[in-house]
């Protein structure tokens, strides 16, 4: 289900209730536990069956959709041994191993501890368009598209940090103001003319963690991460490449990189391995687990 309004969030008796774009009714409650409840309808549109980023595809055929779902199964089974309510959750879409990179694409999954079951929150962008949507999936369908390698990444921040987190990701202006469009696989990680799907949740989960004073946009949470010292990827892309992604791809754009990037063809990316060296850094009781 895209949720391109993400949340439209009436305050009535402590509680959020919260449409999305169908005008199908989330309640996303917070009634003083900040519990999840969601009631979902989910519609599938061909062919983006299982939210994949652009680049990944839907799962080819049964046995690849099931090996997906059984792999988000034990993911599912892996938070629930944790007693965590939110965590960080990666999957690998793509090889992309010449980039030195291992996951393409993480979400943020919420605990509904009404119903017994995980959510997956990620940034969406849909092959051939150059915008993003925001995803609300089951946690299983985040891990129903076509996998380079059936293995999951799973980061469970400490108690403190998920708190915090779930207030962030649940919270309507803050999911708003941090969500850029404009999509760019390779954004600038300091820039905000556009966003990638990891940098939407690289730069909630600063504006949840910062201490001191909110972090309402994105220039003041990139303003943050660069003063506690995040580490972005240098992604190398030869000229040559670049020059075919700028025709031919909606969803790649260099406008937003220096000169500098381009004559040293390599560009800073926030990615997955980022994301999650950053967060064992300011978070050190986050716990990393890969599942297979």
């Amino acid at each position: 289900m895209l949720v391109r309004d993400l949340f439209l969030v009436d305050r009535l008796n402590n509680c959020d209730y919260v449409k999305d774009d169908a005008m199908m009714k989330l309640s996303l409650s917070n009634c003083c536990n900040w519990l999840l409840g969601l009631t979902i309808a989910l519609t599938v549109a061909a062919p983006v069956l299982a939210g994949q980023d652009c680049g990944e595809r839907a799962a080819p055929t049964p046995q690849a959709m099931l090996k997906g779902l059984e792999l988000g199964e034990r993911v599912r089974d892996q938070l629930e041994a944790s007693g965590a309510s939110m965590a960080l959750v990666a999957r690998i879409g793509l090889n992309l191993g010449e980039f030195g990179q291992r996951y393409t694409h993480i979400g943020v999954a919420l605990r509904d501890h009404v119903r017994n079951r995980w959510q997956v929150l990620h940034l969406f962008n849909s092959c051939g368009k150059s915008d993003s949507d925001i995803l609300n999936q089951p946690l299983e369908k985040f891990y129903e598209t076509s996998l380079f390698e059936y293995e999951a990444l799973v980061i469970v921040p400490s108690y403190a940090a998920q708190a915090k987190a779930r207030i962030a990701f649940l919270q309507a202006s803050t999911a708003k103001a941090l969500h850029q469009p404009a999509y760019n696989l390779i954004a600038h990680p300091y820039r905000t003319e556009f966003q990638n799907s990891n940098q939407w949740v690289l730069e909630m989960m600063a504006s949840a963690l910062a201490s001191g004073q909110p972090l309402r946009d994105r220039k003041s949470v990139q303003t943050w991460l660069q003063a506690q010292g995040f580490e972005p990827a240098g992604v190398r892309i030869p000229n040559v490449k670049r020059t075919a992604a700028r025709l031919f791809s909606p969803h790649v754009r260099f406008s937003d990189h220096s000169q500098d990037e381009y004559e040293k063809q390599t560009y800073l990316v926030v990615t997955v391995e980022s994301i999650a060296k950053f967060l064992s850094r300011i978070d050190p009781g986050a716990a990393e687990t890969t599942v297979k």
